[in-house]
């Protein structure tokens, strides 16, 4: 019983006896039976360790006593503020793209020599000039290159070319062994100015190359005081496009009265100061030909001469023209942009060949 357990106790010297005389008892009105000891000190505890609602721990009332106070509250930590998140660098900004656009200029000449009907000798030369314009997809940039260097791809598969010579001012060599031994060299073409054409490239073929795209042939009979000359021109149908601007000049030796002159069909002029008669023709299809009739009269001198005139005259005759949108060699061109200043290029060729032919007896 609880006599018993008390008693127990203090045998035992757990609890010893208490002075109440100076222990105040605080007067409680309310009508709620006290709390055992017990229940208080839980109480107490519980209270010591209440939160209030932000998470903050609310001081707990100590006891009016000697007895230790109640243990130190534990705070808990404030709720942990998210590390801020770096903002992400900002991706530079594109730069514009730059576009070349690159006109090829591929002119050949051919000159060539025919005697009696036979080849006597033919070169064929060919130059390259070129023009660049640039721009730009959206705004350019501050600091734009006043010249834009491109390269230039020159290949000769067909071995037509005996010599290559770049202009050095504007160009620079960049070819490898392979492609040498391939017939293709490189080239590296910075020009000081847009919009405007200069040489970069000349060559000469060799002989494995002969083209004749066009022929001239001369006849000559004599008649009383008359000498009759007359021409045939033809024109190869092989010819890419049409012969243009297709002019005969046609040599008067001495002996022949030019003021005499008279053609069939009509169109040659007489040259005083030359002594030339001039036919110009617009153009000639490929596989054409026609024919031109020069009749003079001859000097007494001449005729009283003992010799045949036709077998003494020599009228040497030269033809010159053009073939625009062909070429004589199996050159071609190619462009590409350069690794430090990349671009989007294109390219345009434009392809002129002309002709220079002498016909002599």
């Amino acid at each position: 019983d609880e006599g018993n357990a008390n008693d127990s106790i203090a045998e035992n010297g757990v609890f010893q006896s208490l002075n109440t005389s100076n222990i105040s008892i605080p007067v409680d009105l309310d009508d709620t039976p006290p709390e055992s000891p017990q229940k208080a000190m839980v109480n107490d505890l519980n209270k010591s360790y209440s939160y209030e609602s932000e998470g903050k721990e609310s001081e707990a009332s100590a006891p009016e006593s000697n007895a230790s106070t109640a243990p130190e509250s534990i705070a808990e930590p404030d709720e942990l503020e998210p590390e801020p998140v770096p903002e992400p660098e900002p991706e530079p900004e594109p730069e514009p793209t730059r576009h070349l656009d690159v006109s090829l200029a591929l002119n050949e000449d051919l000159t060539c020599e025919y005697k009696q009907s036979k080849l006597s000798t033919l070169t064929v030369e060919g130059t390259i000039q070129v023009r660049m314009s640039s721009s730009y997809e959206g705004e350019p940039p501050l600091e734009a290159p006043s010249s834009i260097p491109f390269n230039l791809l020159f290949k000769d598969h067909s071995g037509h070319v005996r010599t290559l010579q770049e202009n050095k001012k504007f160009v620079e060599n960049v070819s490898n062994e392979s492609e040498t031994a391939n017939r293709e060299f490189t080239y590296t073409v910075t020009i000081p100015r847009e919009e405007e054409y200069f040489p970069v490239v000349r060559y000469k073929c060799d002989s494995s190359l002969r083209p004749v795209p066009i022929r001239v042939q001369s006849r000559v009979r004599t008649q009383g005081k008359l000498c009759r000359i007359a021409l045939q021109i033809s024109s190869n149908p092989q010819n890419p496009s049409d012969l243009v601007h297709l002019t005969v000049i046609m040599g008067v030796p001495p002996g022949l009265n030019g003021e005499s002159l008279k053609c069939n069909p009509p169109g040659g002029v007489w040259n005083e100061s030359k002594r030339v008669v001039l036919w110009c023709v617009s153009e000639l299809g490929g596989g054409e030909k026609f024919q031109l009739q020069a009749i003079l009269e001859m000097s007494d001198d001449l005729l009283q001469s003992g010799v045949d005139p036709a077998d003494r005259l020599e009228f040497p005759v030269m033809s010159r023209c053009q073939c625009v949108g062909g070429q004589l060699s199996d050159v071609a061109l190619d462009v590409s942009d350069v690794e430090m200043f990349p671009a989007a290029i294109s390219k345009n060729v434009m392809q002129r060949f002309r002709v220079s032919h002498k016909e002599k007896k």
